[in-house]
């Protein structure tokens, strides 16, 4: 098996943003090469979609790659999540929640991953308890420790916005209670 010139850049590109030190004139470079070779290399989209959003905040560039990286090959399913991801960064609520729909049902696509982005769907809605649900779900879809232990970590982030978020409601409770008693004096 040998790899084409798009799958070579797109390795050098994705090589020289990982480690410490990113090598941004390499990464642009190798990417740029990687697509004018091949303009519907998913992987190639994929990577400038997220370096556009993540790095650049161009939400609207990033979008338009991924949707041509869906429209060049429905069946990549590293773009899902990813995409997920920076809608949700984006605002783009409706639209994430119909991509998690649609992605359920793509091949091969990572269901622990799509379990968890409707866990952050959830909490940007701040439905904690369904958010858990899914993440605790998204468990038995890992098979492997780093995203196990990532999950363990959301929970746990998440857990601590529950219970903020209850305390709030017990001292909203409290106040209101404390409105309505009236206190009367032995003259009365």
């Amino acid at each position: 098996m040998t790899l084409n010139i798009a799958d070579q850049y797109y390795l050098k590109a994705k090589a020289a943003m990982s480690g410490y030190c990113t090598d941004w004139e390499e990464a642009c470079e190798a990417i740029g090469y990687a697509i004018s070779y091949d303009d519907e290399h998913c992987a190639s989209l994929c990577l400038l979609g997220e370096i556009q959003a993540m790095y650049l905040g161009n939400y609207e560039a990033a979008f338009e790659n991924f949707d041509k990286c869906i429209a060049s090959n429905v069946e990549y399913a590293e773009v899902y999540p990813t995409y997920i991801k920076f809608l949700i960064w984006a605002d783009e609520i409706d639209k994430a929640k119909k991509l998690v729909t649609f992605a359920k049902k793509v091949k091969a696509v990572s269901i622990a991953q799509l379990l968890w982005c409707e866990a952050y769907l959830f909490e940007v809605e701040k439905k904690y308890k369904q958010s858990l649900k899914c993440l605790e779900k998204a468990k038995t879809y890992t098979y492997n420790e780093d995203f196990m232990y990532f999950l363990q970590n959301e929970e746990y982030r998440i857990q601590k916005k529950l219970d903020i978020f209850k305390k709030k409601q017990k001292t909203k409770l409290a106040k209101k209670r404390s409105k309505n008693v009236q206190f009367r004096s032995l003259l009365d």
